[in-house]
C-alpha cells in the first residue's frame, strides 16, 4: 500500500513538472505510520531552523530542516541536456535516499533506472557502461554491508551496532571514492553507539538517561497494572450453601421428630389422667420432653455464632494483586514458593469474589456472601456465612492435613452449622463444593492447578510448583 501511494505520487509529480530544474523533496511526514512524503519544489528558501518550500503547484509548505531525507533531481524529459557528473551524481543521491525511505524503495528504484539508462546513452571515451556497473556493484556491496535499514524504534544492542560499522568501514576501504555517502549512511549507526556508549537507553525511539527511562517504564507499568485489574474478573462460584433437598430434608426430619415429640407428650397425659397408668405415662412424658428439647438445643445450636476466626489483623489484597498482575498480566510463570497471609487473601476475597445468581428454581437454600479463612499448624479453618429467610448462619469446616513419607497427602475435615456438628455426609459434600469453586477460581493463573499446599503454618500457607509429569 506505501508503495503504490509512493508511485502514485510520484508519478503525478513528473506529469505535471516537465522540468528539469525541479526537485524531489522527500519529507518525513512526522505520521505515526512513518510513510514519508514526496513533494515537487521549485525552489526553497531557509528561515532559521525552518525552510519555505515553493511548490511546483503554487503553494507555499513550511518544513523543518530535520524532516527533509532527501533533495533529488528531477527525471531528465526528453530533449533535456544532462552530463555524466549530474547522471552520477543523481544515482548517488538516489541510491542514499533508498537507505533513508525503505518504504518508498520501489519508486526510487524506478528513478534510478531511469537515470542509469541515462547514463548508458551518455557517449564516453572510455567505456559506456563503466559507471553503471560501477555503480551496480556498490549497490550490491552496500545491500549486504546493510541488510536491513537503521529503524530508530529499534533498540540495538552494542554488539549490533559495531557489527554495522564494521562493515561500513569494511565498505570504505572497498570504496574509497564513495566514503562521503557510505559516512552519510554511518550517522545514524555512530548516533547508536555514542547513546549507548553514554549509558542512554532507548524507549519507542527516544534516548532517555537511565533513570528517566525506569521513570518512564514505571509509568508504563502502572497505568497498564491499572488498567488490566479494573478489567480483570475471576469466574463466578457457587452462592449456594446449603442447597434445598438438604435444607427440605432437614426440615422434614425437624418436623418429624417434633411431630412424634408431641405424640410422645399427648400419650403420657392420657396415660395418666386416663388410665391412672402414673409410671408409664411419666415415661412417655419424659420421652417427649427430651425429644422436644433435643430439636430445640440442636435449633439453638445451628442458629448459634461460635468464636470469630482470629486472623493477622487487617488484611491488605495488594500482595495478590500484584501475584495476579504478574501471572495473569504479564504471563510470567508460576515458580518458587509464595506465602498467603489468611488475612491478606480474605481481604481478596471480599473484593474479588462474584457469586452467581441463584436460580428461579432455588427457592429454599442457605446461600452465602463471603469466605473467611484462618490458616493454622497443619490445618485450617474456613467460614462461610449463609443467611435463610431473613437468619444469619455460619457454616465451618475445620481441615487437617497431614503429608505420609510417601508424599500422600492425608486429611480430616468437620463441619459445624452454627455450632451443631453435621454429618460425614454433609461436611463432605459442602467441602468438596467449596474445593471445585477454589479451583475454578484458581484456575485463571498460568500453569492450570498445579500449586502444591506444600505447608500449612500459623496465619499463613506456603505454595510450590507440582512437578511436571511426562505427559503433562
Amino acid at each position: 500500500m506505501i508503495q503504490r501511494l509512493g508511485a502514485f505520487l510520484l508519478l503525478g509529480v513528473l506529469a505535471t513538472s516537465g522540468w528539469a530544474e525541479l526537485r524531489l523533496f522527500i519529507v518525513d511526514s512526522g505520521k505515526p505510520e512513518g510513510m514519508p512524503e514526496i513533494v515537487t519544489v521549485e525552489s526553497e528558501q531557509n528561515e532559521g531552523s525552518k525552510v519555505v518550500l515553493h511548490q511546483s503547484n503554487g503553494t507555499k509548505r513550511e518544513v523543518s530542516k530535520g524532516s527533509i531525507l532527501a533533495r533529488l533531481p528531477a527525471s531528465p524529459a526528453p530533449g533535456d541536456v544532462v552530463t555524466r557528473e549530474a547522471a552520477a551524481k543523481a544515482i548517488s543521491d538516489l541510491l542514499e535516499a533508498k537507505s533513508k525511505a525503505p518504504a518508498l524503495e520501489k519508486v526510487l528504484q524506478e528513478e534510478l533506472e531511469k537515470w542509469k539508462a541515462c547514463l548508458d546513452r551518455l557517449p564516453s571515451e572510455e567505456d559506456p557502461g563503466a559507471l553503471a556497473k560501477a555503480e551496480a556493484a556498490f549497490a550490491e556491496a552496500f545491500a549486504r554491508a546493510t541488510p536491513k535499514a537503521h529503524d530508530p524504534k529499534a533498540d540495538y544492542s552494542m554488539e549490533e551496532i559495531r557489527q554495522q560499522i564494521n562493515a561500513l568501514e569494511a565498505l570504505k576501504k572497498e570504496f574509497p571514492s564513495r566514503k562521503p555517502e557510505i559516512d552519510r549512511g554511518m550517522e545514524s549507526w555512530r548516533m547508536e553507539e555514542m547513546e549507548r556508549g553514554a549509558g542512554k537507553k532507548k524507549f519507542e525511539g527516544r534516548w532517555l538517561t537511565p533513570e528517566e527511562w525506569e521513570k518512564e517504564k514505571g509509568a508504563r507499568e502502572k497505568a497498564a497494572r491499572e488498567g488490566f485489574l479494573k478489567k480483570i474478573q475471576l469466574p463466578e462460584v457457587s452462592s449456594v450453601l446449603i442447597g434445598q433437598g438438604v435444607l427440605l430434608a432437614g426440615l422434614a426430619l425437624a418436623a418429624g421428630a417434633a411431630l412424634l415429640g408431641v405424640s410422645f407428650l399427648f400419650h403420657g397425659a392420657m396415660e395418666i389422667f386416663k388410665h391412672r397408668a402414673w409410671w408409664k405415662g411419666a415415661a412417655w412424658l419424659g420421652a417427649g420432653g427430651l425429644l422436644i428439647g433435643l430439636l430445640g438445643e440442636a435449633g439453638n445450636l445451628s442458629l448459634s455464632f461460635p468464636e470469630p476466626l482470629a486472623v493477622n489483623g487487617n488484611g491488605n489484597p495488594a500482595p495478590l494483586e500484584e501475584f495476579l498482575w504478574q501471572q495473569v498480566g504479564n504471563h510470567q510463570s508460576f515458580s518458587g514458593e509464595i506465602h498467603v497471609l489468611d488475612a491478606d487473601l480474605n481481604a481478596w476475597w471480599q473484593k474479588r469474589l462474584r457469586f452467581a445468581p441463584l436460580a428461579v428454581t432455588e427457592l429454599l437454600v442457605i446461600s452465602t456472601n463471603g469466605w473467611q479463612v484462618q490458616f493454622l499448624e497443619g490445618g485450617l479453618k474456613l467460614d462461610r456465612e449463609g443467611r435463610i429467610l431473613g437468619r444469619r448462619l455460619l457454616l465451618r469446616h475445620e481441615l487437617t492435613l497431614s503429608r505420609t513419607e510417601k508424599g500422600e497427602e492425608v486429611y480430616r475435615v468437620e463441619a459445624t452449622l452454627g455450632k451443631l456438628p453435621l454429618p460425614p455426609a454433609l461436611v463432605l459434600s459442602t467441602w468438596e463444593a467449596w474445593v471445585q469453586d477454589l479451583a475454578r477460581v484458581g484456575g485463571i493463573f498460568p500453569g492450570g492447578n498445579n500449586e502444591r499446599v506444600e505447608r500449612l503454618e500459623k496465619g499463613a500457607v506456603l505454595l510450590t510448583q507440582k512437578p511436571k509429569t511426562q505427559g503433562g
